[in-house]
């Protein structure tokens, strides 16, 4: 079976253009060292205006909790039921970013080895790349680094995991070239890979894969949110350990928290800046679903 993909189907475009018009007519710096990204002021009062322009599609039983941001990185969310195609909307959406406004490094989190799978098929997959660069006219190909657990150390030099290195010594000047790592939860939180400083070859001046990685400004991009609640260890690296600019999270479904007013305790979707909402009765099913069987998800 081979795999279609339609392009401007209507929910994915206002996906995808909700994401990029969260930077409209704001102050981007280009960066000053050739492996990060560019620079926003996440404070900059064009972004609350952007978004809150954005908030005026969305239902408005979502509206009085769409706003919870927190911590020193921008937070948007899009929420796209199962089956319409949120990782072709989060690919496009990437790059969009990068040829509006010259970001080139992501960092795709997903909570699983099957659905990590699925997306290094997805974007790896030929038809995909020539869908982007043709239908779609992005004059540009994604690198993708897939991390994986480490095997067996074996005698001799310790070397930094090669989709690490990759991704971090990826260099801005390299305009055609997006750097994209993907990554399972449970590599952020398991084991010493990331958080170890004993390798024996410094890149980019670390030895620290967290410190490269997050040397590189990077926007971190978060699969099936629900996994990843404030409180989930996986989610906290990302904060404090990647420290990136700004985390965009796609899913059907998201966490909750409580809310204490009084004596009361709501318990209510944690959004943080939902700038899209899509129920699945507004849309028609995705075509792009229709990959080999070998596949291990809807994209």
């Amino acid at each position: 079976m081979e795999l279609i993909l339609e392009r401007s189907l209507e929910h994915q475009q206002k996906a995808v253009e909700a994401i990029a018009d969260v930077f409209t007519d704001v102050t981007i710096t280009p960066p000053s060292i050739a492996y990060q990204n560019p620079v926003f002021d996440f404070n900059d009062i064009r972004i609350l205006d952007n978004i809150q322009r954005l908030q005026k599609n969305i239902r408005n039983d979502y509206r009085h909790n769409a706003n919870s941001d927190s911590g020193s990185y921008l937070n948007i969310d899009i929420k796209m039921e199962t089956g319409t195609g949120k990782t072709y909307v989060y690919t496009q959406a990437i790059y969009e970013l990068h040829k509006r406004y010259g970001f080139n490094k992501f960092i795709i989190a997903v909570p699983s080895l099957a659905i990590k799978a699925g997306t290094k098929q997805f974007i790896e997959d030929k038809y995909v790349r020539h869908h982007f660069s043709d239908a779609c006219g992005y004059n540009c190909e994604i690198e993708l680094g897939v991390l994986e657990s480490p095997k067996a150390k074996k005698k001799g030099f310790l070397a930094m995991p090669s989709p690490i290195r990759d991704f971090v010594t990826g260099s801005c000047q390299n305009t055609n070239r997006i750097y994209v790592l993907l990554v399972n939860m449970q590599l952020l939180t398991n084991g010493n890979m990331l958080t170890r400083s004993d390798y024996d070859y410094l890149v980019e001046g670390f030895y620290r894969p967290f410190d490269a990685l997050r040397a590189t400004k990077p926007i971190v991009i978060i699969d099936e949110p629900h996994k990843f609640d404030r409180d989930q260890k996986a989610y906290k690296a990302i904060t404090t350990e990647l420290q990136p600019q700004m985390i965009i999270r796609f899913g059907a479904t998201f966490p909750k928290t409580t809310i204490v007013r009084g004596k009361n305790k709501d318990s209510i979707i944690d959004f943080n800046n939902l700038i899209y909402d899509l129920p699945i009765r507004d849309c028609p099913m995705s075509r792009e679903n229709t990959i080999p069987s070998t596949s291990l998800r809807n994209f």
